[in-house]
């Protein structure tokens, strides 16, 4: 996909290569035009089939792959986040008072889930919340998952903590009725942090959203996506909004991954 907007009133250049033969350019109010923005951002994804018109879509399940992450682990309670946190010299603080983390072996979208955002003006102090995972698009589907490419997220960055991911696969066995599920760990770590980034919505308040790139060595064999994983070293970097989002994002190296089948 090829997109370029303006959004003063509001000009959008936009083609998607199966489904607008030619650039078309549409001249629409502020609101309309973000809307169609992230329309276009769900095609790119895979999570609309075609458009039908401006302002309606067919919805579908991905048009190629498998779904993206919609399912992830944290089974450490606070107190292990602030040790881990505090290892690489960023402070955890409780802007909303210390949450119960509850161990969890599924955080499915619009589920609560805890991620630490920076604190103004300070690169080595972090601020925990409880936010809920995905918040609705304009064609009222969650948006779970975000493309990273082509992108630096200046603003509104978070640290969303897990010690552990779900992807799914066609069964091997052809009696099977679900999906496999793999369970995706960090060697040698308790928890990681996956990029991602939130926003103010009118519909459900504050929301967080994952970053996607394109799948390293280890997820590769399971799906065309992965989440953003961050290396350790790189969390007070994601934190602070002046270092390049593009610096940071890549594939973690082969083995880094450990992953066992758990249904």
């Amino acid at each position: 996909m090829v997109m370029r907007h303006v959004l003063d009133g509001a000009a959008i250049v936009a083609r998607q290569t199966l489904l607008i033969k030619r650039p078309v350019a549409l001249r629409l109010p502020t609101r309309q035009a973000e809307e169609l923005l992230v329309l276009l951002e769900h095609i790119q994804s895979g999570h609309i089939l075609h458009l039908q018109r401006l302002g309606g879509a067919v919805m579908g399940p991905p048009s190629k792959g498998r779904a993206m992450c919609n399912d992830y682990r944290l089974m450490v309670d606070v107190s292990s986040v602030v040790e881990d946190f505090a290892d690489i010299k960023i402070k955890i603080r409780f802007g909303e008072g210390a949450p119960n983390l509850e161990a969890r072996e599924d955080i499915k979208i619009t589920d609560i889930g805890p991620i630490v955002r920076p604190i103004d003006g300070t690169r080595d102090e972090g601020e925990l919340v409880q936010r809920r995972w995905s918040w609705p698009g304009p064609n009222k589907r969650p948006v779970y998952n975000f493309r990273s490419e082509g992108r630096e997220f200046t603003s509104n960055r978070c640290l969303i903590i897990s010690d552990g991911f779900y992807e799914f696969t066609d069964p091997k066995d052809p009696k099977k009725k679900r999906k496999d599920k793999w369970l995706f760990t960090k060697k040698d770590e308790p928890i990681f942090c996956i990029a991602g980034i939130w926003r103010d919505t009118p519909d459900v308040g504050q929301a967080f959203t994952m970053l996607t790139m394109e799948p390293g060595p280890d997820i590769a064999p399971y799906h065309d996506r992965q989440i953003v994983i961050l290396e350790r070293g790189s969390w007070a970097d994601w934190l602070d909004p002046s270092v390049s989002a593009k610096s940071l994002i890549r594939p973690l190296s082969a083995g880094t991954l450990a992953v066992e089948q758990v249904g």
